[in-house]
């Protein structure tokens, strides 16, 4: 065990998820920054990334991904052809889409927040179609 680990023993139970992402902070791979991060810290902002492994987080993703579902039905599958539409793909997506695409990675965070299961966020999800007749229950 180093010196890390040692300080940590205490203030976490070992086996538990904390304990090991506690432990893997330490580690000098994970200590370094990527460069876009050095070069935005050097500008005097904060970079702050989001989970890796957790694009249900960022509402971007869902974005993208509606962009891309526009491609593929529009586009004739050339480089050129995909040029031009790429931009249209992703102007395509409503303003009111977009904030529904926060909204849900929002939910997404507040279950993991409250410590819901992958499953039970889902299952909650299908229930309860908006947070206007989520049961206050269900986090119980």
């Amino acid at each position: 065990m180093d010196n890390y680990e040692a300080r940590t023993a205490d203030r976490c139970e070992i086996g538990k998820v904390c304990c090991h992402l506690r432990i893997l902070e330490a580690k000098p791979d994970f200590l370094e920054k990527s460069m876009l991060e050095t070069v935005i810290n050097a500008a005097g902002h904060e970079v702050i990334f989001y989970p890796k492994f957790h694009c249900e987080l960022n509402y971007i993703e869902y974005y993208w991904g509606a962009g891309k579902r526009f491609t593929r039905a529009n586009c004739q599958y050339s480089f050129p052809e995909l040029e031009k539409i790429l931009f249209v793909a992703l102007d395509s997506v409503e303003l009111k889409t977009i904030r529904r695409f926060a909204a849900r990675s929002k939910r997404w965070m507040m279950a993991y927040v409250n410590g819901l299961t992958v499953e039970q966020r889902e299952h909650a999800e299908k229930q309860y179609k908006s947070y206007r007749r989520a049961d206050r229950n269900v986090l119980a």
